[in-house]
């Protein structure tokens, strides 16, 4: 019998991103470099997950939703990016990844959820839209509140006040993202040609970086300076993720279609008006000219006599009593 298919369910994509979440984009990447024969499943309604969110990987009757219990299971099936690596190369994996979490993931979740231009014009809408209703009236608030306190707990304190702790979560952000470029150097991936669980956490966390249209992104601004790390994160998506680009520059297409279909009608609209207005005329003429020709509509013109006036009516009366008068007279 053939052995059960293993399901993974992660947040949609967009803007040429197989997901939108870190977590789901590092856990597709893995299954990618390991070559995983996995179903995905790419939805917006975590109604179904154990945690209410995602990644979560099924199979044989188990659910993994933490990346790195993922992974874990993953190599524990004989799938695995890291196999080929040497002790020094694994201890690396284990620092780095670490050091995401701490230095790189608060400024994710500061940027995604804390910053309030980003949350009001991107995220909270971008998840309104992808939830179903009603989870989208409150899922989106919950989960903004589980990011402060996750920042505020790791990141800031009672003596720390929200501007010192923004300025420190973006200033340890920035470090770690050139300590990347610096391990990262000229090589394809972290460790050479082969990419590791380690170049799959990196995608997960840098792809949003660049790709989002976040308006508030100054790590947007330093990642674009660190060549290698935007390189990398263009050449996974090329050569692992290629219908998501598809899909955007259609997309794309479309909407430039449609602005430019606008336009065209914006700039024909006072001879649209002008042709609306002479079509209405000439309609008014040709239903005025059927009534008349088939007698709905008729003007009748008859000879009346005027009224007399009282003048004349006086001098008719006095006219035969003046010659009487005259004759008697003589």
């Amino acid at each position: 019998m053939a052995s059960e298919k293993m399901k993974l369910e992660v947040w949609k994509g967009d803007w040429g991103l197989p997901s939108v979440d870190p977590h789901c984009l590092a856990v597709l990447a893995y299954c990618k470099y390991s070559g995983v024969p996995v179903e995905v499943i790419k939805t917006g309604n975590p109604w179904r997950s154990p945690t209410g969110n995602f990644p979560v990987l099924r199979h044989k009757g188990e659910a993994y939703c933490k990346v790195t219990d993922i992974f874990s299971y993953l190599r524990k099936e004989h799938w695995g990016s890291d196999f080929e690596l040497s002790t020094k190369q694994s201890a690396d994996v284990v620092a780095f990844s670490a050091l995401l979490e701490e230095k790189l993931l608060p400024a994710l979740l500061h940027l995604w959820w804390m910053d309030d231009k980003t949350f009001l014009d991107v995220t909270r809408p971008w998840y309104a839209r992808a939830i179903p209703f009603p989870l989208s009236l409150f899922l989106p608030g919950r989960t903004q509140k589980k990011a402060e306190l996750r920042v505020n707990l790791t990141k800031g304190g009672e003596s720390i006040s929200e501007m010192e702790t923004e300025a420190k979560v973006y200033k340890e952000a920035k470090e770690c993202l050139n300590l990347l470029s610096h391990k990262l150097g000229e090589k394809q991936y972290m460790f050479g040609r082969l990419p590791s669980s380690l170049d799959a956490l990196v995608f997960g966390y840098l792809a949003p970086l660049l790709k989002a249209p976040l308006p508030n992104n100054q790590l947007h601004n330093h990642l674009i300076q660190c060549d290698n790390l935007c390189r990398v994160v263009n050449d996974v998506l090329v050569t692992f993720f290629p219908a998501d680009l598809r899909e955007m520059e259609e997309k794309k297409k479309k909407e430039e279609q449609k602005s430019k279909n606008i336009s065209t009608d914006n700039s024909e609209f006072p001879n649209r008006r002008r042709n609306m207005i002479l079509a209405g005329f000439f309609a008014l003429s040709a239903m005025a000219a059927y009534a008349w020709s088939s007698g709905l509509i008729q003007i009748q013109i008859s000879d009346i006599d005027p009224a007399p006036s009282p003048n004349s009516r006086t001098n008719n009366r006095r006219g035969p009593a003046g010659v009487e008068a005259g004759v008697g007279q003589s």
